[in-house]
């Protein structure tokens, strides 16, 4: 195709190194792979890619940089998805020392939680639709591969592959850490791995709501 030239493969190199860098979202997918197993973690990628597919369609018309612009829009915004962050947080923590009191850690590696597919789906989807950085990407990096007479089926293609390689990499994340959390030291392990990532998502929020434009 026509459009699949150096810039689009620049957009593409940017893409890569803006979704393999560890943010809210990794964690949200660390934290579902640990207590529910690969396949919440998927359901949670798919959910993410979804948010980000209403990211670019709400800078598409206007909404996203309305956000990014209103004072107001972006602290609400700010404060909803730092909540949510520290919610999520706060539960993996919780969880882990009441299984601690459930299950010692010498015995069997615990079977995963059960947690509906569309739950996880939905957490992705408000976990990436809270953050506002998430939507920056589609306002102020995306532009500036964007020419006036770029077609829309270019632009689609581009939001479809930076789709595809969110979903794609947090599904393999999910994968290796659900795996490394059922290992023959899956019980302790896991419940390690859980309080960190709880504290780190309740960190992360506090920096988002402590974040300025």
């Amino acid at each position: 195709m026509a459009f699949l030239d150096a810039r689009f493969d620049a957009w593409i190199a940017v893409a890569v190194v803006l979704i393999v860098t560890p943010g809210p979202d990794t964690a949200l997918i660390i934290r579902n792979a640990l207590r529910a197993g690969t396949r919440a973690a998927s359901w949670t990628s798919l959910g993410i890619g979804a948010g980000s597919t209403v990211w670019a369609a709400a800078s598409v018309l206007g909404v996203a940089v309305l956000l990014e612009s209103s004072d107001l829009a972006f602290t609400i915004f700010k404060y909803a998805g730092a909540t949510y962050l520290v919610y999520l947080g706060l539960r993996s923590l919780i969880g882990s020392f009441w299984k601690d009191e459930q299950q010692p850690p010498e015995s069997l590696p615990a079977t995963p939680e059960r947690l509906d597919g569309w739950a996880a789906f939905a957490q992705g989807v408000l976990n990436n639709l809270l953050n506002p950085k998430a939507g920056a990407i589609f306002v102020t990096v995306m532009p500036q591969f964007v020419e006036p007479h770029d077609s829309v089926s270019r632009l689609v293609l581009m939001v479809a592959c930076y789709d595809a390689l969110v979903v794609a990499w947090l599904c393999m994340y999910g994968l290796v850490v659900s795996r490394a959390g059922r290992s023959s030291m899956g019980a302790r392990v896991r419940k390690g791995l859980e309080r960190v990532t709880g504290t780190v998502m309740i960190g992360l929020g506090v920096r988002l709501a402590l974040e300025r434009r």
